[in-house]
């Protein structure tokens, strides 16, 4: 695994980890990537929209004076608003992902609020969403619209941002994967992994390591980053294909909810993480949510599919 750059430039070249370039973690680096990827989608699929004529310009107040902007303009303010608020809200779901997480935020919530791990994706979308909403719409974009143009372009950084979860060994990996079955004919590190020098510095030391993080899990898990990535990957696939041809405004963003509802959904049964017990039924928050998403996304898409073919009363 690679904390930071360092540890790249230590497996490359042979230097001593831990020096300057420590300073460039690699979960940070790989969000900062996922967040231009997202930017970049999301510019595309705004000039598109405008080209076909389903998005117009904007009248917006700039150094006290009335001008007209592309929606495509705005994407940079829209990019770092959706960031800055999810980072607020994947730290504050975090907060409430477990009873223990609870704990340890009522015995200090300043280091747990500021420290660097804790973070929970579901949180992030969640108030991203809220806040990016009421921005656009202060705008004049119609929120639907700004969800549609907005889904294809969150899996890609949802993928990317996970590939960081998997380089830097942070901790989301899946429970203890066992023997490799028969049946599975893929590579070794696609059934289980022992993440060596993760920076959640879990597990046990590891012999004649070199740098701060020496630490790897004594049994093999589900690398399930890799998993997330690929499904996130072929979601992203499947929702930038059919942009053009989801016309009805909704559509293609509550596919959305479903496809990642379902691949998150299947995920937490294979992933490490805290449960709430509700009697005789069991679940995380990512799991409650994912359930909620997808569910909000069928009734969604039902909904403005139904509300399109309904008959304009006449005047």
């Amino acid at each position: 695994m690679y904390p930071d750059l360092s540890y790249v430039f230590h497996d490359l070249f042979g230097t001593t980890p831990d020096n300057w370039l420590s300073l460039i973690k690699m979960f940070g680096l790989l969000l900062a990537i996922a967040i231009l990827c997202s930017s970049y989608f999301l510019s595309l699929e705004f000039k598109r929209r405008e080209n076909e004529g389903s998005l117009h310009q904007l009248t917006v107040k700039k150094d006290g004076k009335t001008t007209k902007m592309w929606p495509h303009e705005k994407v940079g303010d829209i990019t770092i608003i959706a960031a800055i608020s999810g980072v607020v809200g994947a730290k504050i779901f975090a907060v409430f992902e477990s009873i223990d997480s609870i704990k340890s935020f009522l015995r200090d919530p300043i280091h747990t609020l500021f420290s660097g791990s804790g973070l929970a994706i579901y949180g992030g979308l969640i108030i991203a969403f809220i806040v990016v909403s009421r921005y656009v719409k202060r705008m004049g974009i119609k929120v639907l619209d700004m969800c549609d143009a907005t889904a294809p372009s969150l899996m890609i950084g949802y993928g990317v941002g996970r590939i960081g979860c998997q380089l830097s060994g942070d901790g989301d990996w899946g429970i203890v994967a066992g023997p490799k079955p028969d049946w599975f004919i893929l590579p070794d590190w696609l059934w289980s992994q022992t993440y060596p020098r993760n920076v959640a510095e879990e597990g046990i030391k590891m012999a004649e390591c070199a740098g701060k993080y020496c630490m790897e899990l004594s049994q093999g898990v589900f690398p399930t980053p890799i998993y997330e990535t690929f499904f996130a990957f072929v979601i992203f696939g499947i929702l930038w294909s059919l942009r053009k041809k989801l016309v009805i405004s909704g559509q293609l963003f509550f596919l959305y909810c479903m496809l990642n509802g379902i691949e998150r959904f299947f995920i937490e049964k294979i992933r490490v993480n805290d449960t709430f017990d509700f009697g005789a039924f069991k679940a995380s928050q990512a799991e409650i949510i994912a359930f909620i998403l997808f569910l909000t996304g069928a009734l969604g898409f039902y909904f403005v599919t139904w509300r399109s073919k309904k008959p304009i009363p006449e005047k």
